[in-house]
C-alpha cells in the first residue's frame, strides 16, 4: 500500500486521520514530521480544501476531510481487494489478516480462533486489533479492518452479525465478602459500597447495567475503569463490586480470590458476535478468516 508513490499522501493523510496526530503518524511511519506535513500539503492541494483543523485534542478533520477520508478508507480497501483476488487466483492465503475485537472476546476466544487458522494457513499472518465494542464497530465503519468480534451490545443495521461464541455475566465480589452468603441481594446490601464498571461503549459495561437494573442506583458510587484487570484487582481488594465475564475470573475463582453471589438473578448469558460491514466483500485471507469463524 504505502509503496505505491500516487497513493502514499492519501495514505499519510489516512493515518492522520485515524492517529489525530501528526507526531504519532510519524512515528508510525518512520519518517520526520515535516515529511508528513508535506504529504498533506500535497493532498490538500490537490482538491483544493482545508482538509484538518489543529485543536487541544489534536488534529480534527474539516467537513472536506470527513468527506475524503470516507472514500480513501473504500479506496485503500478496494486497494488491498486488488492483491488479494491475485493472491486468490494463485489459491494462497498470505499476508496479514486484521481482526479486530473488544477486550473480553480478545483476550480468551479470538486467540485460539488465530491459532487454528494460522495452522490451516501458515503463509498468513493474522494479528488482533483491541478496543472496545463501540470502537470495533467505527473502526469496520471507516474501514479500518475488515472484521471484529464483539460482545452484545445495539449494532447498526449495516453490519452484518453471526454468532460464534458466549460467556457468562455475573456480579464478582472478593471470596471474602459478606455478600457472597446474601442468597437474594437487596437495595439495602448495596448501600454505600462502590460499583466498578467498564468504560461507556463496552458490551460489559451495558450488560452490567441491564443485569444490575434498579439496583445500580443503590450504590454509593460508581467508579470507570477502561481495564478488565485493573477492576478484578480493586475488587480482590475489597474496594467494590463489578460485574465480569466468567471467562476473565476463572483463576480468580479457583484461587478462591474472586467469587459470584449466590443471587442467579445477578448473572446472564451474553453472545459473541463476528460482524463486518455488509456492503464490504471480504477476499484473500480475510474471506478464509470469515469463512472458518462463521462456520463456528
Amino acid at each position: 500500500m504505502s509503496e505505491d508513490y500516487n497513493l502514499y499522501p492519501l495514505h499519510v493523510f489516512r493515518l492522520v486521520a485515524q492517529m489525530g496526530s501528526v507526531t504519532r503518524a510519524a512515528q508510525e511511519l518512520f519518517i520526520s514530521q515535516p515529511a508528513v506535513s508535506a504529504h498533506l500539503k500535497t493532498v490538500e492541494a490537490k482538491y483544493g480544501e482545508i482538509l484538518f483543523e489543529r485543536t487541544p485534542r489534536g488534529m480534527t478533520l474539516t467537513p472536506a476531510g470527513e468527506a475524503l477520508h470516507a472514500h480513501v478508507g473504500q479506496l485503500f480497501a478496494l486497494y488491498e481487494g486488488v492483491n488479494t483476488t491475485i493472491a486468490d487466483m494463485r489459491g494462497e492465503v498470505r499476508g496479514e489478516v486484521v481482526i479486530a475485537a473488544s477486550s473480553t472476546p480478545g483476550a480468551y476466544l479470538v486467540p485460539g480462533l488465530l491459532r487454528d487458522f494460522q495452522q490451516q494457513y501458515p503463509s498468513a499472518q493474522p494479528t488482533i486489533k483491541m478496543g472496545d465494542s463501540a470502537e470495533v464497530i467505527a473502526w469496520l465503519h471507516d474501514y479500518r479492518v475488515p472484521m471484529g468480534v464483539i460482545g452484545e451490545i445495539a449494532f447498526p443495521h449495516d453490519l452484518e452479525c453471526v454468532e460464534i461464541g458466549s460467556d457468562k455475566l455475573q456480579l464478582m465480589v472478593a471470596a471474602t465478602d459478606s455478600l457472597c452468603r446474601v442468597r437474594q441481594i437487596k437495595p439495602v446490601h448495596v448501600q454505600g459500597r462502590t460499583l466498578f464498571l467498564r468504560e461507556p461503549g463496552s458490551s460489559t459495561r451495558a450488560g452490567s447495567m441491564e443485569l444490575l437494573g434498579e439496583l445500580q442506583s443503590a450504590f454509593a458510587r460508581t467508579v470507570e475503569l477502561n481495564n478488565t484487570e485493573a477492576i478484578k484487582q480493586s475488587v480482590a481488594a475489597g474496594l467494590g463490586v463489578a460485574v465480569l465475564s466468567s471467562w476473565t475470573t476463572k483463576l480468580e475463582e479457583a484461587a478462591r480470590i474472586l467469587e459470584s453471589v449466590k443471587d442467579a438473578r445477578l448473572r446472564k448469558a451474553r453472545r459473541f458476535y463476528l460482524v463486518k460491514r455488509q456492503d464490504r466483500v471480504l477476499t484473500g485471507g480475510a474471506a478464509a478468516l470469515w469463512k472458518m469463524l462463521a462456520k463456528r
